[in-house]
């Protein structure tokens, strides 16, 4: 019997060709220095896709033999794994600028809090749309959503094409409904969107949160198997005050109340002090922590730990928090800053350094939002979340080491297509699932009532 050949396969959903592909040496590597060192690009390579998943890496001649439904020809440009933003809150786009230059507390108590208590899951599906926009737009294929009213946000996903884990926020003060709602969430929407939708509990942090819902929420993980997102350690204020208020840090109440025993997503993170490292590392690479370096530079925070967390075992992802504090959910400048003010805060310009940047923006930022043996390098198995990026314009040019033109010199406009589970959501260009003037001209017409605040009503009080 003859060897079959490629015609003998069924068509391949999709193949991209004659890119520069960026792949990991040995996604499974935990050592992020080694690993780092492993990434490596391959030059006039194929994508082939099927079923929402990368079949294979092969050279493009290879592939030119393959039939497919759909081809992309990609000379000149390069496919990234799609980026992760690890921790935003997408309807506060619609609070984009809306409030600057003020302390976290008096921008929280004063301005978000009244205005937040206005939402209505219109304003929510607008916000989420055009975060989901923005995000397409910059490259980024996954998203860790934290807030209110996320079944609409949830159908919002779904209809645009993303990946997201999605969590229901609660806070002690609304009582055992908000906790209760949360859970609700979690069970009803995981695995929705044909599995590109995960869910988290989403407690708020430990200072709106007590311990003994904290308590319940890890019960409640352990139980259904669900991972945990919550803000902690967001300053150094935050630690000192819950030093002085309880004896220990937030890292500290975490693990006390059972949630270093579970996944768990921790934002922020710039107050974690070198007294909570041992606890973290103790949880065995249960932990992730989200760093969204342009809101800490903005509100005169210090920076996430990085090179500390790494050393401990912590999945450290790149974020943007929400636009209403960021202004941008641009994952691609986070990863820049990140490279930047990581140096600074070290002393090292050889931490952080461009490969190690783009293994934080892909493979780690997959790992932290847990869903690392499904996305974040571009290997046969794993879903097909990929964007091709152009680097002909002046701003790019010449090119010496790709990676370091990658991080320092590209910015996300240079992105191109991007595709998620095989679907492509912007061609060339070109967004296929936002009418983006429409969602815009509907939203600018409801900031007036959006934006009012002589109520004085508040969702919770900002108090660390």
């Amino acid at each position: 019997m003859p060897a079959p050949t490629a015609h003998d396969e069924a068509p391949a959903d999709l193949i991209v060709t004659g890119c520069t592909v960026l792949q990991h040496g040995d996604p499974d590597e935990t050592d992020p220095r080694r690993a780092a060192d492993a990434l490596h690009f391959r030059a006039d390579a194929a994508v082939v896709v099927r079923d929402g998943a990368v079949a294979d890496v092969t050279d493009s001649a290879a592939a030119a033999a393959l039939d497919a439904v759909e081809r992309i020809d990609a000379r000149g440009l390069v496919a990234l794994p799609g980026f992760v933003n690890c921790h935003t809150h997408s309807p506060m786009v619609a609070l984009r600028g809306l409030v600057e230059d003020l302390p976290e507390q008096e921008w929280f108590n004063d301005w978000i809090w009244p205005i937040e208590s206005n939402l209505t899951p219109r304003v929510v599906e607008l916000g989420a749309r055009l975060a989901c926009a923005e995000m397409i737009r910059g490259g980024v294929t996954c998203f860790a959503d934290h807030y209110f009213a996320m079944d609409t946000v949830a159908r919002v996903v779904e209809e645009t094409g993303l990946r997201a884990d999605l969590g229901e926020a609660f806070f002690s003060s609304q009582g055992p409904d908000g906790r209760a709602r949360s859970l609700d969430f979690a069970l009803a929407h995981r695995g929705r969107a044909g599995g590109r939708i995960t869910t988290s509990l989403a407690p708020h942090a430990p200072y709106t949160v007590t311990d003994e819902d904290l308590a319940a929420t890890a019960e409640l993980a352990r139980e259904h198997g669900l991972p945990v997102h919550l803000h902690a350690a967001e300053n150094r204020a935050q630690t000192d005050t819950a030093l002085a208020r309880h004896g220990r840090t937030p890292v500290e109440t975490l693990r006390r109340t059972g949630l270093l025993d579970v996944d768990v997503l921790i934002a922020h993170g710039t107050g974690i002090l070198e007294r909570d490292l041992p606890a973290l590392r103790d949880a065995g690479g249960r932990v992730g922590v989200a760093s969204a370096p342009r809101g800490y530079l903005k509100f005169g925070w210090d920076t996430t730990p990085v090179r500390s967390l790494v050393d401990a075992g912590v999945h450290v992802g790149l974020a943007t928090d929400g636009a209403a504090s960021n202004n941008t959910l641009d994952v691609w400048e986070a990863m820049t800053l990140t490279a930047l003010v990581q140096k600074r805060a070290e002393r090292d310009p050889r931490w952080l350094t461009a490969r190690q940047a783009l293994r934080h923006a892909t493979l780690d930022s997959a790992r932290a939002v847990g869903l690392g043996d499904r996305i974040g390098c571009l290997a046969p198995g794993r879903r097909a979340d990929l964007v091709l990026v152009d680097l002909s314009g002046p701003h790019t040019q010449p090119v010496h080491d790709l990676a370091a033109t990658l991080v320092h010199s590209a910015r996300s406009a240079d992105v191109r297509t991007t595709i998620v589970d095989g679907r492509v959501l912007m061609r060339d260009g070109r967004l296929l699932t936002v009418d983006v003037p429409a969602v815009a001209g509907e939203l600018s017409a409801l900031l007036p009532e959006l934006v009012e605040r002589g109520h004085g009503r508040r969702i919770q009080e900002y108090d660390t």
